[in-house]
């Protein structure tokens, strides 16, 4: 073939594949369609302003429109689901802090009426939440407030029977009378 022969062939194949509206461009898109979804969105949109087809131009725009959106309803949700998790974490920590609280009110209670308080509800609010040594506190808390505790009962050594009269019948009690006058 000749020189003329050579540039007329080329130039009606770049026509017929102009015409089937296809440059070299997209034939390289369309070949490594795989490649093109791992590019990066700069990438994609380097080959995008590089392409002579407004058509795919659109419709990779459009794609990429569509990825955004679901990015967007992705952290949307995220968002949500982060705050509904952070509010039950703040309810569980206020609920904590109450049991902690009650708690302590009813360890104190238990250690005053230990230690023979009269009134421990109204005596617990008077010792301090930062109270270290609870027990010492209320030795002498007791020791300067003598009137709200009352004495402990002291054992005198001998046990007291109670006489058996107190369930008995009348005529069980006459007979026992009679019995310990006459001394039997």
């Amino acid at each position: 073939m000749s020189g003329t022969q050579d540039t007329n062939l080329s130039a009606e194949n770049s026509q017929e594949s102009t015409q089937a509206g296809q440059s070299g461009i997209d034939d390289f898109q369309e070949e490594d369609g795989v490649k093109e979804e791992t590019l990066s969105p700069a990438q994609k949109m380097d080959r995008l302003l590089r392409g002579t087809s407004s058509i795919n131009m659109k419709k990779e725009i459009e794609k990429l429109r569509k990825e955004a959106a679901k990015y967007r309803n992705v952290s949307r949700n995220e968002a949500r689901q982060k705050e509904e998790i952070q509010r039950k974490s703040r309810e569980i920590q206020m609920e904590l802090d109450k049991l902690k609280e009650t708690n302590r009110y009813l360890k104190v209670i238990r250690e005053l009426d230990k230690a023979g308080c009269k009134k421990s509800e109204l005596v617990s609010k008077d010792i301090p939440e930062d109270c270290e040594n609870l027990e010492e506190f209320i030795k002498n808390y007791k020791e300067e407030n003598q009137f709200l505790f009352s004495e402990s009962k002291k054992n005198i050594g001998s046990t007291f029977k109670t006489s058996g009269t107190k369930n008995l019948t009348a005529a069980q009690k006459m007979d026992a009378y009679i019995r310990a006058a006459l001394g039997r």
